[in-house]
């Protein structure tokens, strides 16, 4: 992008914001010429009382700091994998996922992260005895090719199980194990065909902490909620990755770690100088809750799945631990957990890179001793509170010290303090031999940015860039922008032409909390050709960044009221009018006779959004499988047109190709359910809409036909109670700069329940 007012060419958003906040070249532009939003942003930047670190922008140099990109070097992860689907005891009942999770995890290690095969361990099935998955640990501890703060992962599949501890030490007065191949259901008098007693496991990992470093992650993919010896008669792929021990089970005292292994265990409380003990040696993430059921189903666990998904989409070194948990999608009745002191940390404390990462320029600070100057900040995503390796080379071989952004930092800078307790390199951190270059590389997000956009570097945005720009220099910041797609934001805007030729802006949404409940797009577009237009525009940015610091605040808040999230019921009732007025305004209360919407964890709703009710209304009363409607959105179908309930298989197919040769090219569909009477033709709603399935990834010009298989839930059954019900497919595509949203019904008349 040609920056005229600068004459220089800019290719990144942090160069765009860097010259934006210098003064401009002179030029013959008149006064007349600069638009409102540039003048009131020139104005503030230039009054702006904010104190810039290490001096103003003017000693920054001719040209923005350069940060350097650099290619991924050879993962030093070391990785134990471990998966039983079959079991000695006949009694145990053998699973059909774990394997393959293991498999996947393997190949993910492989082929995305580029792990050498010789640094993985496998083991799977009769491989996994409980004395095979110790010692491994053991060997991770004793492997001299490992190296301190070498990223560690440890990932499990299989079932699992507890017990009462009675009087054996443990923590909740409960004692989990995982349960290796060799496990004996009645149990022993010896150590022969014992489980992974968690207090062993702790054991082992505070000792591989204290040999290799605290860069450790165990995943696991099991439960110890006992129900794993039901199953669904329905689905014969169906398990829980649990068993259920005998009233008469017993642990053996001999298999029971040591006194003074049990106080570095993680039934022991942290105490000031353990700092490597307990959830301190590693960070823990589990399919679920203690009392929930880890599940597969189809050859697969829910969990395993859902993670490796959301790795492949979003990268290593892009998620902290937490924002693992916060962007899994929903999975019924599962709520995976993460534990640990390090959860804030980028995976792997970003040993673990993408393809290619980032270096910052960073300098020792002149007036406080003690302290470095990273030669980034607002502009490249860096907040108060991140921490950084600072290393004397580009290659990362010479490590000098850790640090942490001390402070809020301005847009190009940011004052760093050295961790305390934190190991270091005493010599290079000497005033003498400190090198005259040093680069930082970011190991673990500091807060939270509530949004993350993409907007064209395009002449139409630069107002809006000026005022995003100003935001930085006040300190009063919601907004990081990003380059592109590859950085996960949770907008992107881009620049389309209305059929009068006007520039407008499209707002897609891209969280995955948002796109798997079906929202992709906002519901409009915003011209950018007004007088006001940037300043609007900057206002629904603020919006849009509040509703996402509401939207996550739940994964980052901690209450000492919620203990896991087992003491919360959460019931929901449809709202009806009380005939009560308030200001002039009709007074809601739920609906005394109504039925709690929370079915088994699985919540129906009523569409409330107004527009979007007006749209389904409309296009209800109009009937959707009118010709013009076909030929506009396309057409859906459902087999077994009987059949519909809970615990069926039903396959939903849309076509596109009606919608595609007159030019609208689909670019998601939503597959929607409805309860209706139907009196002399007319079909009347008795349910709310219930959501089927969803595709927002939908490349209808590659294929123009999206067929998917899915169970049909069972609280669907037991809420909705009617005659009939309608399957609708909603469509989103974009016409001559336009969004158009419809929708077509299935090809039955309608569906009778068996």
């Amino acid at each position: 992008m040609l920056l005229s007012q600068h004459n220089v060419t800019v290719h990144t958003v942090s160069e765009l914001l860097w010259y934006l906040q210098r003064p401009s070249v002179p030029s013959e532009t008149s006064p007349e010429s600069v638009s409102n939003a540039e003048r009131d942003v020139s104005n503030s930047l230039q009054d702006s009382s904010m104190e810039i670190l290490e001096g103003d922008l003017s000693q920054l140099g001719p040209s923005p700091p350069r940060i350097i990109s650099i290619d991924r070097p050879r993962s030093s992860l070391f990785a134990l994998i471990i998966g039983i689907d079959e079991y000695l005891d006949r009694n145990i009942k053998n699973l059909s996922g774990a394997v393959a999770d293991a498999d996947s995890v393997r190949d993910f290690l492989l082929q995305d992260v580029g792990v050498p095969q010789e640094q993985i361990k496998n083991l799977r099935n009769s491989e996994a005895t409980r004395l095979a998955i110790e010692t491994e640990i053991q060997n991770l501890s004793g492997s001299s090719a490992i190296k301190e703060n070498t990223p560690i992962l440890i990932f499990y599949a299989g079932h699992g199980a507890q017990m009462p501890a009675g009087d054996l030490p443990a923590r909740d007065g409960k004692i989990q194990m995982l349960v290796p191949y060799d496990f004996a259901l009645a149990g022993s008098e010896d150590e022969r065909g014992q489980g992974v007693l968690d207090v062993r496991l702790s054991s082992l990992l505070a000792d591989l902490t204290s040999k290799k470093g605290d860069n450790i992650t165990c995943i696991f993919d099991s439960c110890h909620s006992g129900s794993g010896t039901r199953g669904d008669e329905k689905d014969h792929t169906f398990a829980v990755r649990s068993i259920e021990l005998p009233q008469s089970y017993t642990i053996p005292p001999s298999i029971f770690p040591s006194h003074s292994d049990l106080e570095s265990s993680r039934i022991s409380a942290i105490a000031k100088g353990s700092e490597n003990v307990g959830l301190q040696s590693h960070v823990l993430l589990t399919a679920c809750l203690p009392h929930q059921e880890a599940k597969e189903r189809h050859g697969a666990g829910a969990f395993t799945s859902a993670l490796l998904t959301l790795l492949r989409e979003q990268g290593l070194d892009q998620l902290t631990y937490r924002g693992v948990i916060a962007n899994l999608p929903d999975l019924p009745l599962q709520n995976p957990q993460c534990e640990g002191v390090h959860q804030d940390r980028v995976l792997f404390n970003s040993k673990v890179p993408s393809p290619r990462c980032e270096l910052y320029p960073v300098k020792r600070s002149v007036d406080k001793p003690g302290h470095f100057m990273l030669q980034a900040g607002e502009a490249h995503g860096i907040t108060a509170g991140a921490e950084f390796d600072i290393y004397s080379d580009k290659d990362m071989t010479s490590f000098i010290c850790s640090v942490y952004v001390s402070g809020a930092p301005s847009c190009f800078n940011a004052l760093c303090t050295i961790k305390p307790e934190a190991k270091s390199s005493p010599a290079l951190l000497q005033e003498v031999d400190f090198p005259e270059s040093a680069y930082a590389l970011q190991t673990r997000a500091g807060v939270r940015k509530p949004l993350r956009v993409s907007i064209p570097l395009a002449e139409d945005f630069i107002d809006v860039f000026r005022l995003i720009a100003s935001d930085m220099q006040s300190g009063d910041n919601a907004i990081l922008l990003v380059d592109s797609e590859d950085e996960q934001p949770d907008l992107i805007v881009s620049l389309h032409s209305s059929p009068q030729s006007l520039a407008i802006a499209h707002f897609k949404i891209m969280s995955l909390l948002c796109r798997q409940h079906g929202f992709t797009r906002m519901p409009f577009d915003i011209p950018l050709d007004g007088a006001d237009s940037a300043k609007k525009f900057h206002h629904i940015l603020r919006s849009a960044a509040h509703f996402y610091d509401h939207l996550h605040c739940s994964a980052n808040s901690k209450s000492e009221h919620i203990n896991e999230g087992t003491n919360i019921e959460i019931d929901c009732f449809q709202l009806k009018d009380t005939g009560d007025l308030s200001s002039f305004e009709v007074i809601f209360a739920p609906d005394p006779e109504g039925k709690n919407l929370n079915i088994g964890g699985v919540l129906l709703m009523f569409i409330i959004t107004m527009r979007f009710f007006a749209v389904v209304s409309a296009l209800a009363a109009a009937g959707f499988a009118t010709a013009q409607e076909s030929a506009r959105f396309g057409s859906v179908a459902v087999s077994p047109c009987g059949g519909f309930k809970g615990g069926n298989a039903i396959t939903l197919t849309y076509n596109a190709t009606t919608a595609i040769q007159q030019g609208n090219v689909p670019e998601s569909v939503s597959f929607w359910v409805q309860g209706v009477n139907v009196t002399d033709g007319v079909q009347t709603p008795v349910s709310p809409f219930f959501r089927l399935a969803h595709n927002d990834n939908f490349d209808s010009q590659a294929d123009p036909i999206f067929t998917t298989q899915i169970t049909v839930p069972e609280p669907f059954g037991d809420f909705i109670n009617a005659p009939f019900f309608v399957v609708t497919a909603f469509i989103i595509h974009g016409s001559d700069g336009l969004v158009e949203f419809g929708g077509v019904e299935d090809e039955c008349p309608q569906i009778q329940p068996n």
